[in-house]
């Protein structure tokens, strides 16, 4: 049976981006520890192309304890040399650095009271419209740029204003499918 439903485009360019447009992306993240996976994903993002990101996900998932930020904060320098050899992985020691710093800069904000969740979605615009066509979505937002300065000044790395914009489509704190693209019509009807 044929599939005419319309799709943001780069939906169709692999079956794994197919199935994160329809069953991920954009899709309203609230716990912490979903954001806070979602977030490492995307600073190992950072200058790569995400259908990268996701054909390694499940091994970056696995080498970072399902991104249990405990476990991870106690990961040792031979824990990371040991991570740089595998080609399984996005093999960038500054990323996985930051991984462990973004562990202890989380475990510090929960042992102040502080969610990550209610931070994050502090940002969600007050008014956000979809897209009409790819052009239109935007790099970075003002949001993204104030996001980014909250998350770095509680000690979070690779927490630029792009890499924050992208966190926010992807844990649905804006819904950037295009406004004709089904499945953010129906996220639209769910969170609204």
């Amino acid at each position: 049976m044929r599939d005419n439903r319309i799709l943001c485009e780069w939906a169709n360019k692999s079956k794994k981006m197919r199935e994160y447009h329809d069953n991920e992306w954009g899709r309203p993240l609230l716990d912490d520890t979903s954001l806070f996976g979602l977030f490492v994903l995307e600073t190992f993002q950072a200058g790569l192309s995400w259908s990268l990101v996701l054909e390694k996900r499940a091994a970056i998932r696995n080498a970072l304890f399902s991104f249990n930020p405990e476990k991870i904060m106690s990961l040792s320098e031979a824990d990371v040399i040991s991570m740089l050899e595998n080609p399984l992985i996005i093999r960038n020691r500054a990323k996985i650095k930051s991984a462990i710093q973004n562990a202890k800069s989380l475990n510090a904000m929960h042992g102040r009271g502080q969610s990550f969740s209610e931070i994050v979605w502090s940002y969600q615009p007050k008014v956000h419209f979809m897209p009409s066509t790819i052009n239109e979505i935007p790099s970075q937002t003002e949001e993204s740029r104030m996001m980014s300065i909250h998350l770095r000044n509680l000690g979070f790395t690779f927490a630029g204003p792009v890499t924050c914009y992208s966190f926010m489509q992807g844990a649905g704190i804006v819904n950037d499918h295009i406004s004709e693209c089904s499945i953010g019509i129906e996220i639209s009807r769910i969170t609204h």
